[in-house]
């Protein structure tokens, strides 16, 4: 009998259970939309540096950004992926026309389109233009590294 009345007691719960939750059970998950990955930062230093096999050398210092430079990063759980650069210019990007990779800094996407490339760091630490022609690249930083 004790049983019966506990089973009655939780149906009658499930539905103010699901009221206090709202319609939307997957609220604040991050694959709830649709999307792997969705970020923006915000980029307060900016270095030039030229770069061979070995990576970045002959840094100039690192200068304040004023306003930051910002970049957000969409990938959607279908593999678009969309980046959007200091608010005015936007890309779109199929799987084919991006990746992933981890180096010593952390894990990051790049994005690569004629003589040039993007990385982006996950964690928001850096965003690097490569410019493959002239080996040249433009870090931008979230902090000073030293």
């Amino acid at each position: 009998m004790a049983l019966f009345f506990r089973k009655i007691f939780l149906v009658a719960l499930l539905p103010l259970l699901l009221v206090a939750c709202g319609g939307d059970w997957t609220a604040g998950s991050p694959d709830a939309d649709g999307a792997l990955f969705n970020r923006s930062f915000r980029y307060y230093y900016v270095m030039d540096c030229r770069y061979d096999s070995f990576g970045l050398y002959d840094c100039s210092y690192e200068e304040p950004v004023s306003p930051a430079y910002t970049a957000s990063l969409r990938i959607d759980s279908d593999g678009f992926a969309s980046l959007n650069l200091d608010g005015r210019n936007n890309f779109y990007y199929t799987e084919r026309q991006y990746g992933s990779g981890h180096d010593d800094d952390g894990s990051y996407y790049y994005f690569y389109e004629d003589d040039y490339e993007l990385s982006l760091y996950k964690n928001g630490s850096q965003l690097i233009f490569w410019d493959t022609r002239e080996n040249t690249a433009t870090v931008y930083l979230y902090d000073l590294e030293y």
